[in-house]
C-alpha cells in the first residue's frame, strides 16, 4: 500500500498535468482565433492614406503656383479619415477642376487610374505673394505718375487677376483716373494713357517706306494717345489721312 506522502505527491503531479493540458488548449484556441482573423484581414484590400492624397495635392499646386509666385500659402481642406479608398497600385494623377484659377479658391482632383480606379475632389485656398506697384502718397485725379509717386511692395494676392502691375515702368507717365490714397496697389483700371496729341494741334506726319522717310506738316483732327490711330489733315494737300501716334506731336502713316 502506498504511503500518504506518495499519494499526496501523485495527486499533485496529476493536477499539474491537468493544468498544462488546459493551458495548452487555451493557447491553441487563441492561436486559431488570431490566425483566422489574420486570414480574414489578409483578403481585405489596403486603403490609400489621407496623408498621401494631401501630399499629392500639395505638390501639384506648388508646382503650378511657384512659376509665378515663388512665395505662396496653400491651405488644403481636411480629408475625411472615414473615407476608405483602395490603395492605388499606380502613381496618383492630379488635375485642376475646370473653373479653378490660381491664386484663389480651387478644387483639385486626385484620381487613381490603377486596377481599382477612384477619384476624389479636394477644395483648397491658394494665396500668392508678390511685389506689386503701390502709391507712396495720395495722387490726385488727372495727375501724371512719376518715379516718386510709386514703389514696389510685397502683397498677398488671393484671387486671379490681371489688374495688378509688377513693373514700375508700366505705370510711369500714366494718368490717374481718380484720386488714389497712399499705399494703394495700382491696377490697370486706375490709369489712362497720357494724351500725346490734341485735336487742332499742329503735328508732323511721318511717312515711311523702304529706305525712304518723308515728313510733312499736318493738323490733328482728334486727340490721341500712344499707339492710337487718329485722323490728320495734310497742310499742303488738304488730304485727310489716318496715322498712328508714336510720339508727342508725331503721326506715322504708311506710304
Amino acid at each position: 500500500m502506498l504511503s500518504p506522502i506518495y499519494r499526496k505527491s501523485g495527486l499533485s503531479v496529476a493536477r499539474y498535468h491537468d493544468k498544462r493540458v488546459w493551458l495548452l488548449l487555451l493557447v491553441l484556441v487563441l492561436l486559431y482565433a488570431v490566425i483566422s482573423d489574420t486570414n480574414v484581414f489578409a483578403y481585405e484590400p489596403s486603403t490609400q492614406s489621407p496623408l498621401s492624397i494631401k501630399v499629392a495635392a500639395q505638390k501639384f499646386i506648388t508646382k503650378i503656383i511657384e512659376r509665378e509666385y515663388p512665395h505662396h500659402i496653400i491651405e488644403i481642406s481636411k480629408i475625411d479619415p472615414r473615407m476608405k479608398l483602395t490603395a492605388c497600385d499606380s502613381p496618383l494623377d492630379e488635375f485642376l477642376v475646370p473653373g479653378s484659377n490660381l491664386p484663389g479658391n480651387v478644387t483639385i482632383g486626385i484620381r487613381c487610374v490603377g486596377s481599382k480606379s477612384w477619384t476624389i475632389y479636394i477644395p483648397a485656398s491658394v494665396k500668392g505673394m508678390r511685389k506689386v506697384v503701390i502709391t507712396n502718397h495720395p495722387i490726385l485725379t488727372n495727375t501724371p505718375i512719376t518715379q516718386n509717386d510709386i514703389r514696389l511692395e510685397e502683397r498677398t494676392i488671393s484671387a486671379k487677376t490681371n489688374d495688378y502691375i509688377f513693373n514700375l515702368e508700366h505705370v510711369l507717365g500714366k494718368i490717374a483716373k481718380h484720386n488714389l490714397p497712399a499705399s494703394t496697389p495700382v491696377t490697370l483700371n486706375m490709369l489712362s494713357a497720357p494724351t500725346l496729341v490734341k485735336r487742332g494741334q499742329q503735328v508732323i506726319i511721318l511717312a515711311e517706306g523702304t529706305g525712304v522717310e518723308v515728313r510733312m506738316a499736318g493738323t490733328a483732327l482728334m486727340d490721341g494717345t500712344s499707339g492710337q490711330i487718329i485722323r490728320v489733315i495734310n497742310t499742303l494737300s488738304k488730304r485727310t489721312v489716318e496715322g498712328q501716334v508714336i510720339q508727342p506731336g508725331i503721326i506715322r502713316v504708311n506710304m
